[in-house]
């Protein structure tokens, strides 16, 4: 399973998005892909994708069973922390 996240996500990118995925509500996409095409996808939301941000969670065979990417977020990042992921916040302003 994937979910993707988009803030002010571009119509483009929303029309792309709808071909694989299910929105459940404007700008949050759900479904399931393979690896290839959801890393295609993924790359296109990161070169032509929004400035606010967008992430993704997908299925993998580790300890938390996902995985998350992020992009466009300065303030965000994921950090490995003994094998786990976790999500830095930075508290510059």
């Amino acid at each position: 399973m994937t979910v993707i996240v988009m803030d002010n996500a571009p119509e483009n990118i929303r029309g792309e998005l709808t071909r694989w995925f299910l929105e459940l509500k404007p700008g949050v996409f759900v479904g399931k892909v393979n690896v290839r095409i959801r890393e295609l996808l993924w790359e296109r939301i990161c070169v032509d994708g929004p400035a606010d941000g967008a992430v993704m969670a997908y299925s993998a065979p580790n300890e938390q069973g996902f995985e998350p990417c992020l992009t466009g977020i300065p303030k965000r990042k994921v950090v490995d922390f003994e094998g786990i992921q976790l999500i830095a916040v930075s508290d510059s302003k």
